[in-house]
């Protein structure tokens, strides 16, 4: 893995953006004087109509819903959209009425139309919420159809009348948005759910009637998503400051289905034409007088009564543009279309892009460590910044321990919540969750585990340490991550042995003997065989390992089922400690058990100590004797004159 430096050479250019046009971009015919482009969101389609033998052109990021028919020319298209499984195909061309086909073979093969019979009646538009359902929003009310290609009828299942000025579509849940009343102020919100039409609240616009009136609030002016797992309306608003027009957006919050709240300002504080994007629970608007956009975050506020207040958590920029294939197009054109969640779309270039974040222009924007890791850890795919930040930190030891350790508990705090969500999850038990009334409902986008920080952190500022003796920064490293095992602690997180393994030899590789020696017997370090078993690896540079490796493997012992007397008999007769290793496995044997002769009795001649081999074989004489009721001879007695 390259070194936070190397990848800020390597990408310095694109690092000074945020945000990005997508290197996979969808091409479509543009538009022109013989050709007609139509967007439908609900199923991400392009359709381009070619006058004359009125060619149909159906395109989309999804392979299964792209399209080539032919279909009758009968005049001006006004909107065209198919159903949700590509089964029926629906077609506008005037304010009264729809017209409906079905294809076999990319060939038109039925064709019925509906009409609307009320006068005065205007078509506003059409939505499909279902594969044979679709609603129609009129100036008089809206009206939930059901289709029957066999017999070319649709049949009411539900309407409801009301005043329509405009109207606004959230798909996902159906969510369906309507502007009514003389002042265009009020806001009727619905769900088409169930064959059924749900009212779920009204309320009243918050304009300001100096400057620009109520009337001029448009569609264009309205966003419906889901930011934070919450439902929201966003209106962009215009206050006159100074005599200038300064934008403001404004979001509502969709409580419970049931009640909207005007909860969040997003100070724009410019002039000009704007467009709004979500992408990735952060809301980005889009200035095309300044040609740059403003990222905002709504978890970060300054809170005032009941509305919080945001401001671009970092500077405006402009959009990183799309190498490939196209050189000399003009971001922000007047020709771009913004739909959501986050699509650029430039009909007479004839390209689709998707706005997609780019987490590294973040890492030297946001000064404050503490909440860009906030920020990250709500993003999604963001492992590997983290990763890139923590490792500049420690290198260039950039922050002190205590900035590093709220970083390490912030981490670990959204690992916690994961393990537990898992814990829950595999028990079948209730997990519990935030009301959706509160504040905040946040989840986790990303999750960094300790198997993550050991092989993308720790292990290679660990080879950094071995391959390079002098970095005077290896210390600071080594307590770096004596605070990382701290925090996963404190959260009661199993710490993996392996994190302790770099610790250890991290410690004695910067000669922490005594530290080390702290550590293990005030069991700061958790009690593990494959730990005992590294400990008896450095005896070499630390004589007083070994011991140490015995005392862990007996607390071990004392603590499970498993007995850990081979091991420990074994270590001390490798180190030739033979009547230690004699006296702790007499002590921790049965009366049943029998304890092998010849071992002993082999590394003690091995040793060279006549003494030692007779002190031995006395042993187990003396105990054959107790066994058996009478004093065996010796046969190695005869070493002895």
């Amino acid at each position: 893995m390259a070194t936070y430096e190397e990848l800020c050479a390597a990408n310095n250019e694109s690092w000074k953006y945020y945000l990005e046009l997508s290197e996979c971009k969808l091409k479509f015919d543009a538009t022109s004087q013989l050709t007609s482009i139509f967007y439908d969101e609900s199923n991400s389609q392009i359709f381009s109509i070619h006058s004359g033998g009125q060619e149909v052109v159906v395109k989309s990021p999804n392979k299964d819903f792209c399209k080539k028919f032919k279909m009758e020319e009968k005049g001006h298209i006004t909107s065209i959209k198919f159903s949700p499984d590509m089964s029926i195909l629906s077609v506008q061309r005037s304010e009264t009425s729809v017209d409906f086909l079905t294809l076999v073979d990319d060939k038109v093969s039925k064709e019925f139309t509906h009409t609307f019979k009320t006068p005065n009646t205007l078509l506003l538009g059409y939505m499909w919420t279902g594969k044979n359902e679709l609603i129609f929003i009129t100036d008089q009310g809206v009206k939930l159809c059901k289709i029957d290609v066999q017999t070319s009828a649709v049949s009411l299942l539900k309407s409801m009348n009301v005043n329509v000025n405009w109207f606004n579509y959230f798909g996902p849940i159906c969510l369906l948005l309507l502007n009514s009343g003389h002042s265009c102020r009020s806001m009727q919100l619905l769900q088409i759910k169930q064959n059924q039409i749900l009212k779920l609240a009204k309320f009243e616009l918050d304009l300001d009637m100096n400057y620009k009136t109520p009337k001029t609030l448009s569609e264009r002016d309205v966003v419906l998503g889901v930011v934070y797992n919450l439902p929201r309306i966003l209106v962009m608003t215009y206050q006159n400051v100074n005599g200038k027009n300064q934008a403001e957006l404004v979001v509502y919050t969709i409580i419970k289905l049931s009640s909207v709240k005007k909860t969040h300002l997003l100070r724009i504080d410019q002039t000009g034409c704007f467009a709004v994007n979500l992408v990735d629970n952060l809301i980005i608007v889009h200035n095309q007088e300044s040609k740059s956009s403003m990222v905002f975050d709504i978890t970060e506020s300054e809170f005032q009564g009941s509305v919080s207040y945001h401001y671009p958590i970092v500077d405006p920029k402009s959009i990183k543009g799309s190498n490939q294939e196209l050189k000399n197009y003009d971001l922000y054109s007047r020709n771009w279309v913004m739909f959501q969640p986050n699509i650029v779309m430039d009909a007479k270039l004839g390209y689709l892009w998707h706005i997609q974040l780019n987490l590294y222009g973040f890492l030297k924007a946001m000064t404050d460590k503490n909440k860009l890791t906030s920020f990250l850890l709500l993003r999604s795919d963001s492992e590997r910044v983290i990763a890139y930040m923590l490792e500049h930190m420690l290198e260039k030891r950039d922050k002190s321990m205590t900035e590093l350790g709220s970083i390490f508990d912030q981490i670990n705090a959204v690992y916690r919540s994961y393990l537990e969500l898992n814990l829950h999850s595999q028990m079948s038990m209730p997990v519990n969750m935030s009301k959706i009334e509160d504040k905040k409902v946040v989840v986790f986008k990303t999750v960094i585990d300790q198997s993550f920080m050991f092989s993308h952190v720790f292990s290679k500022l660990e080879d950094k340490i071995n391959n390079d003796s002098n970095w005077k920064e290896s210390r600071f490293v080594t307590w770096a991550l004596l605070e990382y095992i701290r925090s996963l602690v404190d959260f009661q997180i199993t710490v993996y042995h392996n994190l302790y393994e770099i610790l250890i030899n991290s410690l004695v590789k910067n000669g922490n003997f005594y530290q080390l020696h702290q550590l293990l017997q005030y069991h700061a370090v958790e009690d593990s065989k494959p730990l005992a078993c590294l400990l008896l690896s450095l005896e070499n540079l630390y004589p007083a390992a070994p011991q140490l490796a015995i005392d862990m493997l007996e607390r071990i012992g004392n603590k499970c089922s498993g007995s850990t007397k081979e091991e420990i008999t074994e270590i001390l007769l490798y180190n030739k400690q033979l009547l230690s290793s004699l006296r702790y496995s007499k002590k921790h044997s049965s009366p049943h058990d029998r304890i092998c002769e010849t071992k002993y009795l082999d590394a003690a001649r091995n040793i060279g100590n006549e003494k030692l081999v007779y002190t031995i074989l006395t042993h187990f004489n003396l105990t054959s004797q107790l066994r058996n009721g009478n004093l065996l001879a010796s046969d190695g007695s005869k070493m002895f004159p």
